[in-house]
């Protein structure tokens, strides 16, 4: 364990985390600025990582590298990690694993690793109470996992974790050759204040995908990519009969509307939605393009294209809609493409790929919103101690082991014959070693994420085809590697109001006209002072 706080300095850490109602009282530390140490920092140099030759490049960049089958001759990546335990708190999607003691998963993990890793998790909904929690009780593990952005995010972190940069910032990160392998937009993602605070659990650049039924579309004699927003209307209205139980949508495919218009963002939510300009930042909703969406979707659902049960419906059920052919989009994180084909095996002929957004009148460019850099980062409990800081980077060094190596079998799959089999090739895990490998291990730390799908040449190339067209075409986010303080702690209530109005608009409630007083009363209250707080930030 990292060394344990005494009251005052947990109390002084509740207020500088927002968790003073938490703890029962305030700390005496004012609030940092955020990221505006002078200079920007250095993020690491990129190398990437070489263990295995893909059959897809990983061109242009920010492309996954494909993989049509696992590399035949797996070979090290990284030494074993020798000394004391590190003990970790992160978070999990997934159901709980066997514990250390009847899980040869992570028995094998622990072994091959060289170092006991003791892992404390829980489900990714009760998270950030659980942090909330361990910080309060003022005895953290060596290595936590970050999800989101709380309070006063730059002073918690400076009270409570390690500063990386000097063993992380430019070349230094090359003693570390897989956390060198971390594209650099992730790292962008762990720099409060002009440091940085931990190790980026990355994800891919595709981010949200139209998810397309390409078999059904293909029987309907359809294109799989509309040019216009005209011709995407009269696919959707092709696709759907509702005597016969058929929609083309299982949500309102705003977002998809909103890249059409030329905006990005995801909605509900607000996240992605600021534009910039010579560091000027404009909120997208309070665009004439943002409008003329909201028309446009109005229109869409009246139409009769989307399914009726769509308001409310979990994503299970969404997803069960679109395997049994009751609609032939749906809306999903790109994380999810492989999990239709392993819940589409009884399917004939199912096809999955992914739909790019038109321009509304079929000229001009494109746009896509990116997906997050990352999913989270995992900061380590703060220590003087260099030789232990250095340990602890080569665990997560360790953990980020890439696609091809033999730490990366143990990683995802475990002990061969024991927790997986092989098919040629192939790593599949065997019916015990499916619920172990649960072990959230790679919500710690992970290298850098590829395109492979055992047994699946097609859902390969297709994915990989997907982010060549689409990756370009992402536009940045402008606010990523800056703080807003006004975001983190004023701004969610006012988020949600804002998103009632949206959805009330779009289906039909309320006047597409309602959205300019509801866009005004958000940015009176906390856009004004989010985007001056960015610009501030832009400027220096």
């Amino acid at each position: 364990m990292a060394p344990t706080f005494s009251r005052r300095r947990v109390l002084a850490l509740g207020a500088a985390t927002g968790l003073a109602p938490l703890l029962g009282a305030c700390g005496d530390g004012g609030p940092s600025s955020p990221n505006s140490s002078a200079g920007p920092v250095k993020l690491p140099t990129y190398k990437p990582a070489t263990a295995a030759t893909p059959a897809l490049a990983a061109e242009p960049a920010g492309v996954s590298p494909g993989y049509f089958t696992y590399p035949a001759a797996s070979s090290a990546a990284a030494q074993p990690v020798r000394g004391e335990a590190v003990t970790a708190l992160t978070y999990t999607y997934d159901p709980i694993a066997p514990a250390l003691g009847s899980n040869p998963y992570w028995q094998n993990l622990n072994s091959t690793l060289g170092t006991e890793l003791k892992i404390t998790y829980v489900a990714s909904t009760d998270y950030k109470s659980k942090v909330a929690t361990t910080i309060a009780g003022g005895d953290l593990p060596d290595i936590v996992a970050i999800q989101g952005v709380v309070q006063q995010m730059p002073a918690m972190l400076k009270a409570t974790f390690t500063d990386l940069t000097e063993y992380l910032s430019g070349d230094a990160v090359l003693a570390y050759p897989n956390l060198a392998a971390l594209p650099t937009d992730a790292w962008r993602g762990t720099v409060y204040d002009q440091r940085i605070w931990g190790i980026p659990v990355p994800r891919a650049r595709i981010g949200t995908v139209l998810y397309t039924r390409a078999d059904l579309l293909a029987k309907a004699g359809l294109s799989l990519q509309p040019d216009s927003w005209a011709e995407f209307k009269e696919m959707a209205v092709a696709l759907t009969d509702e005597r016969a139980g058929r929609w083309a949508f299982g949500q309102i495919p705003f977002n998809t509307i909103l890249e059409m218009n030329g905006i990005t963002g995801n909605w509900p939510g607000g996240a992605g939605v600021w534009q910039a300009a010579g560091g000027v930042f404009t909120h997208s909703g309070t665009t004439p393009q943002f409008t003329q969406a909201l028309a446009d979707t109005v229109e869409l659902v009246k139409s009769g294209v989307v399914h009726p049960d769509h308001a409310g419906a979990p994503n299970t059920k969404r997803n069960g809609w679109m395997l049994a052919g009751t609609t032939s989009f749906t809306i999903g994180g790109y994380a999810g493409w492989g999990k239709f084909y392993g819940q589409a095996k009884d399917v004939p002929g199912f096809r999955l790929t992914g739909m790019l957004s038109p321009t509304r009148d079929g000229a001009g460019t494109r746009v896509r919103t990116p997906g997050p850099t990352l999913s989270s980062f995992t900061a380590v409990a703060k220590t003087d101690n260099a030789d232990r800081i250095k340990q602890i980077l080569r665990v997560l060094d360790w953990l980020c082991s890439p696609f091809g190596s033999s730490e990366y079998l143990a990683l995802r799959y475990g002990v061969e014959g024991q927790t997986f089999t092989r098919d040629g090739a192939d790593p599949a895990l065997t019916e015990g070693g499916r619920s172990q490998v649960f072990l959230p291990v790679r919500y710690l730390a992970e290298a850098s994420p590829v395109i492979y799908e055992p047994g699946n040449r097609q859902a390969v190339q297709d994915q990989h085809d997907h982010q060549v067209a689409g990756v370009p075409l992402a536009v940045a986010d402008p606010t990523l590697g800056r703080y807003s303080e006004t975001a983190a702690s004023k701004a969610a209530s006012e988020q949600q109001e804002l998103d009632s109005v949206l959805l009330e608009i779009q289906l039909g409630n309320k006047p597409v006209s309602a959205w300019q007083p509801a866009i005004k009363k958000f940015m009176d209250r906390v856009g004004d002072k989010i985007k001056a707080e960015y610009e501030e930030q832009a400027g220096g």
